[in-house]
C-alpha cells in the first residue's frame, strides 16, 4: 500500500489518470467497508462477490475535483496496488507496472506492498471486469482509450 500523502502531489499533477479509468471493480466486501464508512452508494452489483463503481465519463465517482481520492480510508484493493496490476496467464498469477508519474519514484519495498495489495483481489473480478461490465459500450471504449495511453510492462 503507497502512502497517498508522500504522493498526492504527484498524482494531482497528473491529474489522477488511473482514476479516470472507470473506477474499480470490488468485493462485496470493499463495497461494504466503503458503505460502512459513510460514503455514498455508487456501486451497482454485476455478478456474485462483484460489484462496479457507477462511473460518469470515465471518472470514479469518488474522484474529489481536487483529484484526490473521498475513500481514501478504505481504498479498494485494485486502488491499492495501483502501478502494480495483477494479471492472469493461464491459471498462473503475472504483475504488470504500469508507467506513470508515480513509478519512478517507488521503491522496491512499495513495489512489494502493492503486490500483496494485488493479491487480495478476487480472481472472479480480474478474470470478469470486462466481461460483466453493465458500462455502456460508449464508456467502455472511453475508458479502455485511456488505459492504452499507460505503457505497461511485466515485473520480474
Amino acid at each position: 500500500m503507497v502512502k497517498a500523502n508522500k504522493y498526492l502531489k504527484v498524482c494531482r499533477k497528473c491529474r489522477a489518470a488511473c482514476c479516470k479509468l472507470g473506477g474499480p471493480d470490488l468485493s462485496e466486501k470493499e463495497m461494504k467497508q466503503v458503505l460502512k464508512d459513510g460514503f455514498r452508494n455508487c456501486f451497482r452489483k454485476v455478478g456474485k462477490n462483484h460489484y462496479e463503481l457507477i462511473s460518469t465519463k470515465g471518472r470514479c465517482p469518488y474522484l474529489k475535483k481536487d483529484d484526490s481520492c473521498e475513500i481514501h480510508k478504505v481504498k479498494p484493493f485494485i486502488c491499492l496496488c495501483w502501478p502494480v496490476l495483477p494479471k492472469y496467464k493461464g491459471n498462473k498469477r503475472k504483475y504488470m507496472i504500469v508507467e506513470c508519474p508515480l513509478t519512478p519514484l517507488l521503491s522496491k519495498k512499495d513495489i512489494e506492498k502493492c503486490k500483496k495489495e494485488a493479491n487480495k483481489i478476487p480472481k472472479n473480478i480480474l478474470y470478469n471486469c470486462w466481461k460483466m461490465s453493465s458500462l455502456s459500450k460508449a464508456e467502455i471504449k472511453l475508458i479502455k482509450k485511456r488505459l492504452k495511453k499507460f505503457k505497461m510492462k511485466e515485473l520480474k
